[in-house]
């Protein structure tokens, strides 16, 4: 066996490109073809389940019990003391909770206060030397942290008078200091981190401290806070950083003041937290969007959501998906280990939910379904238009506010909840940066990633079809003569996006989306899915286009690595591994993902490097593209398709087991055959063309159906028949 492997070693040195040296954890060198393939890829067999095992409030102390050493002697942490002492202060919450007339436990604990306070007071410190040099502070958190530590210290005798007062002068200093952008700069608007950060500094003081004079003004400026995101039942970011910035100050607020119909509410339930619930991976990881901080980011955000949750609707699949995400990042080293910011913030909100968290509520596994997940429209604003709308606010926070339209926000596809099932998330939303609808996000089986995003604050091109103007010659933006790079604009409000077609089965999920004003060209382009749960996904890319122009087109595919053998129309990709500013996160477990184009003799796969800025954590960008003069109804179409499969250098044989029996626009069918012999036809026919497919050694399919599925065993008997809009 040894033998085996220093051969393969040999044979890999020879065909591949510059390698890390350490196999169980890819070396970071930045430079082309940097990401080593780890020996244990080809040794065959599937990466091992995720443990399960239920949380309770003691496993989150279990965790955070070795953060909170140190603070009973009053660790003085400057600006960032409330963020850091909280896991002492769960550990303190759980260890007079637990007591039991444990008196030495109990004092050890009451000790463990004592130094916490030693903190806070060294926080206010850092605060008014702030307010004094540069006349205000920055400190989003502070507010509703320290709420959070006086509520639970009062709430087990460790408030004295002397305490009481120093959280008043505390929290008033708060809420007259701390500003939005620089200081001085007023009171702000909508539902971002900014605002929302000084509303509950307002609606804190007015509710803690009512007999102040201008306890009424506080109150009234709190609400309209709170108001610019609950009229919508929605907040309008989309991305995971700061989503969750945002979010977690709104829930502990809602924590804090009783305001329970910030959970309960179905509205909200719909449109905020379902998406909490869904976005999650069978395994139980957070794929990143947007502004992120690499994969799995801010899991540890969404388990303080989602315990929060359970504890206000009862509704036991919140827990559920918070122990898998907790679950996941104890089988994984931590949250984010090696990048500090990432990991502290994560084990931040486990503390906060070891506080909030409610064990009587029991866990239930969610329906394992796909979802359409739905959101409320983003709104950019001018300056003019945030005067307008706020004529007395400083500002409006990142310039953005919420319509109450609706418009689709993601398609998750899910095989179910078990550890390893299949699953994809696809950008639909077009509103918010970095607008890619249609892309694929996430893409997961055996808890392998085959899809990551780059960090991407404005604008970023994923894994969607990508249209450029050679000629120069395109109307863009609505504009006939557009100045620079073809690339749509952040804030670009063009494009409409519309689900015409979503149905889910026991076996297979599809669904089309439709975006008008595709990528700023006048343009119109459909993406269909064939999501086969646990097995193959066909894609179909049709874009029609309203313009005269000459075209390059065509889907992209970003990967961390492409194997030595490739086909004109295919490539086998895989992810070594995660990283985020240089700094290593996590291994990928080892599966690979084969991309299949549907070969035509005028299409040519590219495979380009970059090797700058945030791209370079997914340094490959793939493309099956498409030049020629586009006029008005010129279609072009693109059939792909995407088959994960156990890690290989050679994947000709997959490739060769795919049939394309049609590819037209208005239809895209293949056949897929397996080891066993059993072949699955994965049909798209939107045009609902009557079909005839097969033969040659295939059986036989006859369909009208906008989308269908069949399998049939290695001695031809259909096992299976699936057909969009039949029973």
């Amino acid at each position: 066996m040894r033998i085996r492997l220093l051969l393969l070693c040999v044979a890999l040195c020879a065909i591949l490109p510059v390698w890390g040296q350490d196999a169980a954890k890819p070396v970071y060198q930045g430079t082309p073809g940097y990401f080593m393939p780890e020996l244990s890829r080809f040794q065959g067999g599937e990466p091992a389940a995720i443990p399960r095992k239920a949380v309770t409030r003691k496993d989150y102390i279990d965790f955070l019990r070795p953060l909170a050493q140190g603070f009973e002697r009053g660790q003085k942490r400057g600006i960032y003391g409330p963020r850091h002492a909280l896991a002492a202060l769960a550990v303190y919450a759980y260890d007079v909770d637990t007591a039991k007339g444990d008196e030495k436990k109990l004092a050890a604990a009451h000790g463990l206060a004592a130094g916490i306070k030693v903190t806070l007071r060294n926080y206010k410190e850092t605060l008014e030397e702030q307010v004094k040099s540069q006349g205000g502070t920055y400190s989003f958190e502070g507010g509703y942290l320290c709420a959070t530590y006086f509520r639970e210290f009062r709430s087990r005798g460790d408030m004295t008078a002397e305490d009481e007062a120093f959280a008043k002068d505390l929290l008033l200093l708060l809420r007259k200091y701390q500003f939005a952008w620089r200081p001085n700069d007023g009171l702000w608007r909508g539902q971002q981190h900014r605002s929302q950060a000084q509303g509950i500094n307002h609606l804190l003081c007015a509710t803690l401290y009512p007999n102040e004079p201008d306890a009424p003004k506080w109150k009234a400026y709190g609400e309209q806070a709170w108001g610019d995101w609950f009229t919508f039942r929605d907040v309008g970011i989309n991305d995971i950083n700061y989503f969750m910035g945002s979010v977690e100050r709104i829930m502990i607020e809602a924590e804090l003041l009783g305001r329970a119909e910030a959970f309960t509410d179905p509205e909200v339930q719909s449109f905020l937290w379902k998406r909490l619930l869904y976005e999650t991976t069978p395994d139980g990881a957070v794929p990143p969007y947007g502004a992120h901080l690499g994969y799995n980011s801010h899991a540890g955000h969404r388990i303080l959501a989602l315990e929060l949750l359970g504890k206000y609707t009862r509704d036991g699949r919140y827990r559920w998906v918070a122990n898998r995400l907790f679950n996941y990042a104890q089988a994984r080293g931590g949250f984010s280990p090696g990048h500090h910011h990432a990991r502290a913030t994560c084990e931040e909100s486990v503390a906060l939910a070891s506080l909030f968290c409610d064990d009587s509520v029991q866990p239930v596994e969610p329906a394992g379904g796909s979802q359409l997940l739905n959101r409320k429209e983003v709104l950019r604003l001018t300056n003019a238009d945030a005067k307008q709308l706020f004529p007395d606010a400083g500002g409006v926070d990142c310039n953005m506010y919420t319509s109450q339209k609706v418009m689709p926000s993601k398609l998750a596809f899910r095989a179910g909840w078990n550890s390893g099932d299949q699953f994809m998330l696809v950008e639909l939303f077009p509103r918010h940066d970095p607008l890619n609808p249609t892309a694929i996000i996430g893409f997961e089986r055996h808890g392998s990633v085959f899809a990551m995003p780059t960090y991407e604050k404005f604008v970023s091109r994923e894994n969607m079809v990508k249209i450029e103007d050679l000629s120069g010659t395109a109307t863009f933006c609505g504009q006939a003569k557009w100045n620079g790079r073809k690339e749509v604009p952040t804030g670009y409000a063009g494009m409409e996006v519309t689900v015409p077609e979503f149905a889910d089965d026991a076996r297979v999920s599809y669904a089309r989306a439709r975006v008008t004003n595709y990528m700023g060209f006048k343009a119109t382009h459909e993406r269909d899915f064939l999501f086969v749960k646990n097995g193959p996904v066909l894609v179909r890319d049709e874009t029609t286009f309203h313009d005269t122009f000459t075209a390059r087109l065509g889907p992209i595919w970003n990967t961390q690595n492409i194997a030595p053998v490739q086909g004109a129309n295919w490539v086998n990709t895989w992810f070594s591994g995660h990283w985020f500013q240089n700094a290593y996160l996590y291994s990928n477990r080892p599966w690979d993902l084969l991309v299949y184009h549907a070969p035509k003799a005028d299409r040519k796969l590219t495979i380009r490097g970059r090797w700058e800025g945030s791209e370079v954590d997914v340094p490959y960008v793939t493309q099956y593209g498409w030049e020629g003069a586009v006029t008005p109804d010129t279609r072009v179409q693109f059939t792909q398709v995407l088959l994960p499969h156990a890690p290989m250098l050679d994947a000709s044989k997959l490739a060769q087991n795919i049939t394309v029996l049609k590819d037209d626009p208005g239809t895209s069918a293949v056949a897929v055959k397996q080891a066993d012999g059993t072949v699955e036809f994965l049909i798209l026919n939107p045009a609902k063309a009557a079909l005839e497919l097969g033969g040659n050694g295939l059986p036989v399919v006859k369909t009208i159906a906008p989308a269908a599925y069949l399998r049939y065993t290695g001695n031809g008997k259909l096992e299976y028949r699936w057909e969009s809009g039949k029973p």
